[in-house]
């Protein structure tokens, strides 16, 4: 039934993201979340999930395929046009979205790798030529940071900049996934590594950003990628366990660090949701979609998958409970926000809405 249900919603998710291609509709940067969301989901809770196949595995991979494959095309698109540098690289926080392309397109590998093994050349190859994208956006995000530095723009920061270390720690888990060397380890190290300074660099960012926060910017000031604060060490942590490249005491630690943040992080949304609620309709609090709440999605399943495989011996039995405390609330909780995540999208991009939305201008 997992499988039917999420495989209708991925259909579906595919028409409707065909669509504005052919509209001319603007594709944001950010929609490689949207890859990054529904791969870790695919990867993390369905092998959980001990139910009969209703719906073959390999259409749920395909429809994630070709959903990147639009977007790609889109971009394509806009390169074609001449607006590809103007609309994704020339803002010094917004480009760091180029990063979801390289984590979507490290998310599709491995998607595609657990189904089609077979396949393992032609996904090193696409891995390869992400690692190129993956350096171009490491000289875009280093110019970010020196615009952001000297003119001091902290206040446009938020979560997003930690789609730096995001991008870096997914090509790790691509290559540690597809290969095994000691090399690879070694090599492994020192990349999670930079991408842990990357993590901290972002992390002085945000501090200076909210330094002189105030209760009423919860409701507008606080943005959706703020998730990413706690779900890129998730990813950092994952990183470390399947190249194997950190002790058991180093990768601990990442897990009390991810877990604080969540809870702190996601205590602030609780805030903000309350916050609007209280301002807003249902509708305007929680019932608009923004293409930023995939984050979330990818963040909250990020974690679940760190949590999961994480080894926890030798700890105290608090982290073991903590821990199958987290697997077995983990997959309502994450199949329910796809569900929410994917309604939302299907009532701001079909049609009908926009036709209701340009009523609404006209009156």
């Amino acid at each position: 039934m997992y499988r039917l249900v999420f495989g209708l919603f991925l259909f579906l998710l595919l028409l409707v993201v065909k669509s504005p291609l052919f509209r001319g509709t603007r594709i944001d940067a950010s929609y490689g979340a949207m890859i990054m969301a529904i791969g870790i989901f695919f990867i993390s809770v369905f092998p959980q999930v001990d139910l009969p196949l209703v719906l073959p595995s390999y259409i749920i991979d395909l429809s994630l395929f070709f959903i990147w494959l639009f977007l790609i095309f889109s971009f394509m698109k806009a390169a074609l046009r001449g607006v590809f540098r103007k609309r994704y690289l020339t803002h010094p926080v917004q480009s760091f979205a180029v990063g979801t392309w390289v984590a979507g397109t490290s998310i599709l590998c491995l998607v595609l790798f657990h189904q089609f093994p077979f396949l393992k050349p032609i996904i090193f190859t696409v891995a390869l030529l992400n690692t190129g994208l993956w350096v171009f956006y490491l000289v875009l995000c280093l110019k970010s940071y020196r615009v952001i530095f000297s003119a001091r723009y902290y206040k446009r920061v938020h979560g997003i900049v930690f789609l730096s270390t995001v991008s870096t720690q997914s090509l790790v888990i691509v290559f540690n996934t597809l290969f095994q060397s000691p090399l690879l380890q070694q090599c492994s190290r020192w990349i999670i590594a930079a991408g842990l300074c990357l993590y901290f660099l972002n992390l002085i960012l945000i501090t200076i950003r909210f330094q002189r926060f105030k209760a009423g910017d919860i409701l507008n000031g606080w943005k959706n990628t703020n998730c990413i604060i706690h779900g890129a060490m998730s990813i950092s942590g994952i990183a470390a366990i399947i190249s194997g490249a950190f002790t058991q005491e180093v990768i601990l630690v990442m897990w009390i660090w991810a877990a604080l943040l969540f809870f702190i992080v996601e205590s602030i949304e609780l805030w903000r949701l309350a916050a609007r609620l209280h301002v807003y309709s249902l509708h305007e609090a929680v019932g608009r979609y923004h293409v930023s709440q995939w984050a979330r999605n990818f963040t909250f399943g990020t974690f679940y998958m760190f949590t999961l495989h994480i080894d926890f011996t030798g700890a105290p039995a608090l982290f073991t409970v903590v821990q199958q405390l987290v697997v077995e609330s983990g997959i309502p909780i994450l199949l329910l926000l796809l569900v929410i995540e994917c309604i939302l999208f299907f009532k701001d991009s079909l049609p009908w809405a926009e036709s209701r939305n340009h009523i609404k201008q006209r009156a």
